[in-house]
């Protein structure tokens, strides 16, 4: 095993032990250890390790609740793996973050916060399949009339 390698393992093996806080619910924990992890991927410039790190950063904030920062953690995954099976996994995950996205943009809209409702349409918009983003462009549009119009 080279040096490249031996960092790596070291490296998943933190990002291992952050998972296991996330899933005893320990959020705080392991957002330290993510982030803690992110910078040493970062000091060996080890793009894939930062990658893996924002992905499972993306998990975190899918558990917290926080679907905006989710998509910004798995947009910056995707940004850092070169093609194949790795980046091929954060695409599916950013179409499965951006229909929860869809979801709670949706709820925001049914219970008058028609703002955050517009922040989630037009942040997943580019993300979304073709249909999809043709109803979500005309219901932005939509809300973009009703918010110009002074009636919110």
């Amino acid at each position: 095993m080279d040096e490249i390698e031996y960092i790596a393992e070291g490296l998943k093996a933190l990002n291992n032990a952050a998972v296991s806080l996330v899933l005893k619910g320990d959020y705080e924990g392991a957002e330290k250890m993510f982030r803690s992890v992110e910078e040493m991927a970062m000091l060996f410039c080890y793009e894939e390790g930062v990658g893996m790190t924002r992905v499972s950063m993306a998990n975190l904030s899918m558990a917290r609740g926080n679907i905006m920062d989710a998509l910004a953690h798995i947009e910056a995954a995707i940004g850092l793996f070169p093609p194949g099976d790795d980046r091929d996994a954060a695409c599916d995950m950013q179409k499965k973050i951006s229909l929860h996205a869809l979801e709670s943009g949706m709820e925001k809209e049914r219970a008058g916060d028609l703002k955050g409702a517009l922040e989630m349409f037009e942040t997943i918009l580019p993300i979304l399949n073709e249909k999809r983003a043709e109803l979500v462009a005309a219901e932005i549009e939509n809300i973009k009339r009703y918010l110009e119009s002074g009636s919110e």
